[in-house]
């Protein structure tokens, strides 16, 4: 059967791209044949969420001239050496999108679209594409239209005004099965249809990436031998007290610390990394720093310590993530816990019975949509 994926696989990250050929491996040992859909900008969905976007601007660096002042003080030499390396992580990123995922002609006519994961119903969110019912449903290439673990992120139901809830009711209509991975966005979806609603999880959770972590082992002789991991969005972990904690936690324990995927100015060694090496790097770390969700995912599959914590944007698919692995010892609210939870041993057999138990559900779920062609 042919099928495409309507995801995230461009944005830049590892989780986006990470989650993106989990599914896509997912469904080709099925036997399927898989491609992937960009995401399409419509202008007559888009200009009905216009002044309603969430803005969390606060969680990143501070602008204005006297930031700037103080980054060419402190991080102008970083700076110049991280521009260069983030130019040639987006290189990798795009080598990976063309050899390990392919995209699809907007022509091309498939049996199923599968929309997820990822945050593809936060349409509040400020993203290029905007607001569009494609990842909705409105999928003019496929037949058929379902989700899996698909994330509403920070959207919440009552912040959408009337006419882009009909919108999305209206869309909604094209799917035949609804598959979330969170509880805000379970009540989201159960606001907008009747239909039922199942949970799972991401894709990354119940992937098995062994094969692809022993074929880049090799990526250990470019890493440190004794390293903590700080995995963030771009220069979000930029608070003053938050990079002092960071800094004396891992001096004290005698780590080295290194970014991965996106930058922290405060941080010189930021490693180029592919999505496989960066879980071989997940798997060597003596600890793991990070306030995003698929860092918080590599870290408990594949980390020895770590500690999250989420921010205001995350909030809702974080704690969800953490209730479903069972790893609260884990998260914090701040990184003032950081010292206790690096004496928190990780409960593998624990992670890996609820991988191997949300794998069964989840295959099942695919396997018995597929099965029927409306």
């Amino acid at each position: 059967m042919k099928i495409c994926i309507l995801s995230m696989q461009r944005v830049p990250n590892f989780g986006s791209v990470l989650q993106s050929y989990s599914l896509k491996k997912i469904l080709n040992s099925m036997g399927h044949e898989v491609k992937f859909l960009d995401i399409e900008y419509r202008e007559e969905d888009d200009s009905l969420m216009r002044g309603h976007r969430l803005d969390y601007s606060s969680e990143c660096a501070k602008g204005g001239i006297i930031a700037k002042i103080k980054k060419i003080d402190r991080y102008a030499i970083n700076r110049i050496k991280i521009k260069k390396k983030s130019n040639q992580q987006g290189l990798v990123f795009d080598q990976f999108l063309k050899e390990d995922l392919v995209v699809a002609d907007k022509k091309e006519k498939f049996d199923w679209c599968i929309i997820g994961s990822d945050e593809v119903f936060n349409c509040a969110n400020d993203a290029e594409w905007g607001f569009t019912t494609q990842l909705f449903g409105n999928v003019k290439q496929a037949k058929n239209v379902a989700t899996y673990a698909a994330s509403s992120g920070a959207t919440t139901i009552d912040i959408l005004s009337e006419s882009v809830r009909d919108r999305i009711k209206k869309a909604f209509k094209n799917v035949s099965y609804f598959s979330v991975r969170d509880d805000n966005t379970e009540k989201f979806v159960k606001a907008l249809t009747n239909k039922k609603v199942e949970k799972h999880l991401d894709p990354v959770i119940i992937g098995n990436f062994d094969n692809e972590i022993k074929e880049h082992e090799g990526v250990i002789e470019k890493l440190p031998k004794q390293y903590c991991i700080v995995y963030s969005y771009y220069n979000r972990i930029n608070n003053p007290e938050e990079i002092s904690l960071i800094k004396k936690f891992c001096k004290k324990h005698s780590m080295e610390i290194i970014s991965i995927g996106a930058p922290q100015m405060w941080i010189s060694k930021h490693m180029v990394l592919t999505p496989f090496e960066t879980l071989v790097a997940f798997k060597h770390a003596e600890f793991v720093v990070t306030d995003t969700f698929h860092g918080t995912i590599f870290s408990a599959k594949y980390a020895k310590k770590f500690i999250a914590i989420s921010r205001p944007s995350n909030v809702n698919k974080m704690s969800a993530l953490v209730r479903s692995l069972k790893i609260e010892k884990n998260y914090a609210k701040d990184f003032r816990e950081i010292e206790n939870i690096y004496k928190v041993e990780k409960n593998v057999g624990q992670i890996d019975d609820i991988v191997n138990q949300e794998k069964t559900r989840s295959l099942a779920y695919l396997q018995r949509i597929l099965s029927t062609d409306k």
